[in-house]
């Protein structure tokens, strides 16, 4: 499984074998914990989804990087959402291909020889402290191999420059478990018989580095495209991604059993301090999918997603009724049929969620499996997801078999396949309309509870979704500040409340306190760039490695700006960021963020104070986030001027600045600017001439 090559893994007659076989051998090999998503599978849709080249690919699931891999080698850019620490920071490890190589081996080098002075010269061991051993396997490691571990884990962690840092603890991860541990995996992990009471642990470390250091070297060139993975749950990719942003998904989620993700990597999540206590093991596993009931707690409510699914109902009644028959009466077994209703009712909450950063016309790929972990009860994964994925919008194009597998409790052969589903946009719903979304129905109930004809404010206040979601008998969502947050800034009031207005009227929601809003009846504010604006070219002052690996979301156009101090240049101050993504409390208001926050002063000394909102080019810039930046600057900055700034990507390098002023109670724009960023050859010496004569 981790030879230096795997053979069936390259397709001979791929036209670019010889420049890629290298990097297939190890980028994939680096570090993973199954062959049961492998690199060819990925290869296959990608090619098979003919998605251009400024297509971008996500993995929710994206384990330790396999698609985000695949996508670099084709020159797409890429997004992974992973909520196993340990595999996350695989992900991100592998997916930086700009480590410089030669550093890295005279470093490992260096740890090395650390390392065998420090057994030679010291006889006492290291251990790990009670509460990490709390939440390992007993005997998963023998005391001398985990000794040189943790000295191994101590030398490298001195190390300040990151990426080389990160490759060398992706290498000891490897070594611990596959070199220096007792452990041994099967269906599940376990606990060999035969102990190993010492390793050559750092040998294999370096020699772990120097295969990656080789791999570095040869496909470093190939790193040009962006990569980016987010230690996030799957459930709720809305707040993590832009809209309307992917082309394509290929995952391979958990499927429905008793494997427990988290022991798998439960070693070196521990050594490299992923995860530290019961508490934190607690928090990790309540991020994941609930597909074992090793992840099942009290409070979770995720069948209920699925509670109209009548197949699924059958299923899990006929796991509860067999694990009667049978008197099986553990915890864990009375909970098998409820962990199967947590699972499909968990995909579901991703696919909806999912929708929000769809592209019309994204196709997606799952891979998953039957299974028949719980009392021999046959679960047809693939079919089920598909029917869900088909009754809330999604078109199901095929159900493709990728293997065959035969059942370890049953002997039945068990399907392995690839549910093909496209996303065309909520247009397929029509008929379903009645199913309407269950933020729609929340945010239309709060509203006429309070509504009275003619009303121009509606107050309301966020505790009260939770007894109008039991009184709608619709799930009640986690996150109540969601159902607020999307009206306000991501999607339209539903028409049963917005068909009360006049032409040229929108409803605005005002934050008026800690969790209370008001519904206000405005006149229209659109703030969206001036397309007759003339665009005034900058210099492009961001670094190149910056420029390779920004998308064009909030964090890359923040960084735009920064670099290329556009602030300055559009305020006529010199500004210094004074903090990101600031979250605060405003009285009368409640808690409100700001993306960055900028200390301005002039040729006299006036200093200012400039909050600056930055947009995306799909995202909609409100008049209430300008509203709560001068309720910021008024609270925490009284002594400043209040500028607040506005900053949206038009498209690619072009850039379209606001500044708003407030007078009468009434918010302006007092300024707009277009700032075209480009390199020194496409800045003209007529138009730097130009620029001087206005």
């Amino acid at each position: 499984m981790y030879s230096l090559f795997i053979e069936n893994l390259i397709d001979p007659n791929d036209l670019r074998l010889n420049k890629l076989q290298f990097e297939d051998r190890v980028f994939h090999n680096w570090y993973r914990f199954v062959l049961s998503f492998p690199p060819h599978l990925v290869k296959k849709y990608l090619l098979q989804f003919e998605l251009g080249e400024n297509s971008v690919v996500l993995d929710p699931f994206c384990g330790t990087g396999t698609t985000l891999i695949e996508a670099k080698k084709l020159g797409l850019k890429s997004y992974g959402v992973e909520a196993n620490p340990m595999a996350y920071f695989a992900s991100k490890v592998k997916t930086n291909w700009q480590v410089d190589h030669e550093k890295l081996i005279s470093h490992a080098n260096e740890v090395f020889r650390n390392c065998v002075n420090f057994n030679n010269n010291n006889g006492n061991l290291l251990f790990f402290s009670k509460e990490q051993e709390s939440i390992l396997l007993k005997n998963s490691i023998s005391p001398l191999p985990l000794h040189k571990c943790l000295v191994l884990y101590k030398e490298i962690s001195r190390n300040k420059e990151t990426d080389i840092k990160n490759v060398e603890l992706l290498a000891l991860a490897y070594v611990s478990v596959y070199v220096a541990s007792n452990l041994k995996f099967g269906p599940e992990v376990g606990v060999s018989r035969k102990k190993k009471y010492d390793a050559l642990v750092y040998e294999n470390w370096f020699e772990k580095i120097q295969i990656m250091a080789n791999d570095l070297k040869k496909f470093g060139e190939l790193s040009s495209c962006n990569s980016l993975c987010y230690y996030d749950d799957s459930r709720n990719i809305s707040n993590i991604l832009p809209p309307l942003s992917v082309n394509a998904v290929i995952t391979s989620p958990p499927y429905p059993n008793e494997k427990d993700y988290t022991r798998t990597t439960r070693l070196e999540s521990v050594l490299l301090h992923f995860i530290k206590n019961k508490m934190e093991l607690r928090q990790l596993k309540q991020k994941l999918i609930r597909s074992n009931t090793r992840n099942v707690y009290v409070n979770d409510n995720d069948d209920l997603f699925i509670g109209d699914n009548g197949k699924i109902k059958k299923i899990s009644d006929e796991i509860e009724r067999r694990r009667i028959a049978l008197n099986k009466t553990s915890g864990f077994e009375r909970l098998y049929h409820r962990v199967t209703k947590l699972y499909f009712g968990g995909m579901k909450r991703h696919l909806e969620d999912l929708k929000t950063v769809l592209k019309t016309g994204a196709r997606l790929a799952y891979v998953i499996g039957d299974q028949a972990s719980y009392l021999q009860v046959l679960i047809r994964t693939g079919e089920l997801l598909a029917e869900i994925a088909d009754n809330i919008g999604y078109d199901v194009i095929n159900i493709d078999l990728f293997r065959t597998r035969q059942s370890t409790t049953t002997g039945e052969q068990l399907r392995e396949e690839v549910v093909l589903l496209e996303w065309n946009g909520e247009k397929k719903m029509g008929a379903k309309k009645e199913s309407r979304n269950r933020y729609d129905q929340l945010i239309e109930e709060v509203f006429y509870k309070h509504y009275k004809e003619g009303d121009t404010e509606v107050y309301f206040d966020r505790v009260e979704f939770e007894p109008l979601a039991k009184k709608l008998n619709i799930v009640f969502p986690k996150n109540l500040g969601d159902i607020v947050y999307s009206y306000r800034y991501r999607t339209e009031l539903p028409l049963k409340i917005s068909s009360l207005l006049n032409e040229g009227e929108e409803w605005v929601i005002r934050s008026v306190g800690k969790g209370k809003y008001v519904f206000f009846r405005s006149p229209i504010h659109r703030i969206t760039p001036n397309p007759r604006l003339s665009k005034i070219k900058i210099l492009d002052s961001t670094p190149e490695i910056i420029r390779r690996y920004a998308l064009n979301d909030e964090q890359a156009l923040l960084a735009i700006l920064r670099y290329n101090r556009l602030v300055d240049i559009f305020s006529g101050v010199t500004c210094y960021s004074l903090q990101n993504h600031l979250r605060t409390f405003v009285p009368n208001i409640g808690q409100v963020e700001t993306d960055e926050l900028y200390i301005g002063v002039n040729k006299t000394g006036s200093q200012f104070i400039l909050p600056v909102q930055a947009k995306g080019e799909k995202d909609q810039l409100g008049i209430v986030q300008i509203e709560q930046d001068f309720a910021v600057c008024e609270s925490k900055f009284p002594n400043l001027k209040s500028r607040p700034i506005a900053a949206q990507f038009i498209q690619d390098d072009l850039i379209a600045m606001f500044e708003f002023e407030k007078s009468e109670d009434e918010i302006t724009i007092k300024e707009e600017k277009h700032y075209k960023i480009v390199p020194n050859e496409k800045l003209s010496d007529q138009e730097i001439a130009n620029y001087k004569r206005e």
